[in-house]
């Protein structure tokens, strides 16, 4: 447990000290999709958060691309597993610290477009907690899949747009079951959850078996 929180510490520095570009780039990100949230037209149809969904894609791509591809291509994944963390540790300390971030994200742009659609638009606006739900289950379906996907495949371009592909399958399978039953939205959230535990099951898998870090083809 320990060995975990030193990871998520550390990734957390490696932010912090990031190039001030890259919050100006949050920012502006968070901002965009809360006032999506906020003016929409008729948000009695999205009662399933579908761009919820896939801004989890984009927030927890952009910190995969740092935690997990960035560190595998300069060689410093391969100096942290040296250092006496086991490699389970390193897995879910950047696992935790990628979701992390994408829930406090995605939740700022849930109460912000609430609270702006509240002011400006509809005061009986309210925050939809199935919304926050699923939110939270694909972010971990992405996570966990960019941890396998970054061991598996060798071009990083390609990793977030075959996590992209498979979470658009996902999406597709339920909105056509519902087109034909009276599918909830919480179904959704199960079929996320039980994919991303799988994700995560490969990914400890792969981390443990790989005798040699192989740095990714650009």
């Amino acid at each position: 447990m320990q060995s975990i929180k030193s990871i998520v510490i550390k990734e957390w520095k490696c932010f912090v000290g990031s190039d001030r570009g890259l919050f100006f780039f949050y920012g502006i990100l968070m901002v965009s999709w809360s006032m999506f949230l906020a003016f929409r037209e008729q948000p009695e149809d999205l009662s399933a958060p579908w761009w919820l969904i896939f801004f989890s894609v984009v927030v927890t791509a952009n910190f995969s691309n740092t935690v997990f591809i960035s560190e595998r291509i300069n060689g410093a994944l391969e100096i942290l597993i040296s250092s006496g963390h086991s490699r389970m540790a390193i897995l879910y300390g950047k696992i935790i610290f990628i979701l992390i971030m994408s829930i406090v994200m995605g939740l700022f742009c849930v109460v912000a477009g609430t609270f702006t659609r509240s002011l400006l638009v509809d005061k009986s606006a309210s925050i939809a907690v199935i919304d926050i739900i699923v939110y939270i289950a694909a972010a971990l379906f992405n996570t966990a899949g960019a941890a396998f996907l970054s061991v598996r495949m060798g071009n990083p371009r390609l990793l977030h747009i075959a996590n992209m592909v498979m979470l658009t399958m996902i999406v597709i399978t339920h909105s056509v079951l519902s087109a034909f039953f009276n599918v909830p939205a919480y179904i959704l959230t199960i079929l996320l959850l039980l994919a991303g535990g799988l994700f995560l099951v490969a990914a400890a898998r792969e981390f443990n078996s790989e005798r040699i870090l192989r740095p990714i083809d650009l």
